[in-house]
């Protein structure tokens, strides 16, 4: 459901950089030769891939959970670490998209400098998985009901 996923990601930063970057950002100046909007955009765009992967796997997780479909997926003889990259391959995916949309919607408002694509593509896909990670989610719900 793009619209209700990725569309309120482009918006969100949008208002971020009109608020922080035009209003607070034409006040507190340049830092280390570097502009505010251009100082804020790492965290804005890396803020989205967290907030998205995460709430990916969760919304995905207790889907399931609260239309009592969660226990025939697990009992399946679908191994468990198949639906463990299910969960996150979803989160992953969203938020890899999320960071293409953020990205593009920061181009238009300051002019983006990357050293070496290489490593922000890692650094992306890294976060990606790190917050796609159910297992606690998972261990939580089923456990501690």
């Amino acid at each position: 459901i793009w619209s209700q996923t990725l569309l309120p990601s482009a918006i969100t930063m949008s208002l971020y950089f009109l608020i922080f970057g035009g209003l607070i950002g034409s006040r507190i100046g340049e830092m280390g030769g570097v502009s505010y909007m251009e100082f804020v955009v790492p965290g804005l765009i890396m803020m989205a891939i967290v907030t998205n992967s995460y709430a990916n796997v969760v919304a995905s997780f207790f889907g399931a959970k609260f239309n009592n479909s969660i226990e025939e997926l697990l009992v399946s003889p679908t191994p468990n670490h198949i639906i463990l990259l299910g969960f996150v391959s979803g989160g992953v995916s969203r938020g890899m998209l999320v960071a293409v949309i953020v990205t593009v919607v920061a181009s238009l408002f300051v002019e983006l400098h990357i050293h070496s694509y290489i490593v922000v593509v890692a650094v992306v896909a890294m976060t990606s998985i790190f917050f796609s990670d159910p297992s606690k989610i998972i261990s939580m719900a089923l456990f501690h009901e």
